[in-house]
């Protein structure tokens, strides 16, 4: 038997080979291709995902708000590994103001003002002296008219000693009772209900993205624990605000260092006030109870822009600050000849600004309206 193979036997083998591989390479290629084209569908599905949470999570903005994206844009990235506007969860700290940025501060001045006029003037079971009483008078005196020049001064210390006896629990107690009253300028509201929903969306929004919320604020810190109750998710040690002093039931004219806290004593307030937790305070407190410095911060007045410019200078990671313009005439008591002074000089400051005219679409709800006589 010859068994000597024939020349082109060799051949048909290489050539059989050579088609073989090139088959393996094809589908290969092929592979990687239609993987490297579903992974990019898949980035553009999640990505489309994460916007359409976004747009449900804050559906009382204005359609196609270019500060609200600007917002978005920094948390989505924020929240992304693979970005470069990464940040660790650790360090997502964002500070907010209270009154004008949260909730409303024009019924007709903000919550401290009115509970504590109603306390010094309406509370049955308190008699204010004439002083007190005086102060909490031109609050309302003063109402729907020009802020007087160091009210706020005025109403601290006054607030001070007609709280003076009283268990921080006490006056959160009435604080909560104050809250079901009327918000005075508007109809289907009361004062507890009066927060800007839009604002409050962004609030859930962040803690939705690992954000830990503090409240940075010029209001006493137990009545905003009392306020925000029931409606922000925000543990009572992340409210800053101004101070009252403290004092032991049994310590009598005993300072700090020489009474020890005896069993039966209760915590009260002494009538003394630390000074308002505004400006340059607000950065110092940030510091000081914080120990971080954030990475957002939204405010809505000359008391925040030391905030947000502390939030925003050499910042280790990427950070934004945002300020509420009060523009809106319609809806609320913003004027617009005044707004836009302040969006001039907040946007040179570098902080993106929400006007509340153009970016809510809606402020306090369905059924709420600004009262026409005012």
């Amino acid at each position: 038997m010859n068994t000597s193979r024939h020349p082109c036997e060799g051949v048909r083998i290489v050539s059989t080979l050579a088609i073989a591989i090139i088959l393996i390479f094809g589908f290969a290629i092929t592979g990687c291709s239609q993987s490297s084209s579903s992974q990019a569908q898949s980035s553009q599905v999640s990505s489309s995902q994460e916007s359409a949470k976004a747009g449900s999570a804050l559906s009382s903005w204005s359609e196609g708000s270019k500060s609200l994206k600007a917002l978005t844009d920094f948390v989505e990235a924020s929240a992304d590994e693979a970005s470069s506007g990464y940040i660790p969860p650790e360090d997502r700290i964002a500070v907010f103001d209270l009154d004008g940025t949260l909730m409303c501060e024009t019924y007709p001045w903000c919550f401290e003002y009115m509970v504590f006029a109603d306390y010094a003037l309406n509370n049955p079971d308190y008699k204010a002296p004439d002083d007190i009483a005086a102060v909490a008078q031109e609050i309302v005196d003063s109402a729907w008219g020009e802020k007087p020049e160091g009210m706020s001064t005025r109403q601290a210390q006054a607030a001070a000693v007609a709280y003076q006896g009283l268990t921080p629990a006490e006056l959160e107690a009435y604080v909560t009772k104050f809250k079901e009253s009327k918000a005075d300028g508007f109809s289907g509201m009361t004062r507890g209900e009066a927060w800007y929903k839009p604002m409050v969306e962004v609030v859930e929004y962040l803690q939705a993205h690992g954000y830990d919320v503090y409240v940075v604020t010029a209001t006493e810190r137990n009545i905003v624990r009392a306020i925000i109750a029931d409606t922000l998710d925000i543990d009572p040690s992340h409210v800053i605000g101004t101070e009252y002093g403290y004092t032991a039931t049994g310590q009598g004219e005993k300072g700090d260092g020489d009474y020890t806290f005896e069993p039966g004593d209760k915590v009260v307030f002494d009538g003394t006030y630390a000074g308002e937790n505004a400006k340059m305070s607000k950065v110092d407190a940030i510091v000081r109870e914080i120990g971080r410095q954030p990475v957002l911060a939204f405010g809505n007045s000359s008391g925040d822009a030391a905030m947000l410019a502390y939030t925003l200078s050499d910042n280790a990671h990427p950070s934004a600050a945002f300020m509420v313009l009060a523009d809106d005439e319609e809806r609320e008591y913003g004027s617009a000849e005044s707004a836009a002074e302040k969006r001039k000089s907040w946007e040179e400051s570098g902080f993106t600004v929400f006007s509340m005219r153009d970016d809510f679409a809606t402020i306090y709800g369905d059924g709420v309206a600004k009262d026409p006589a005012r």
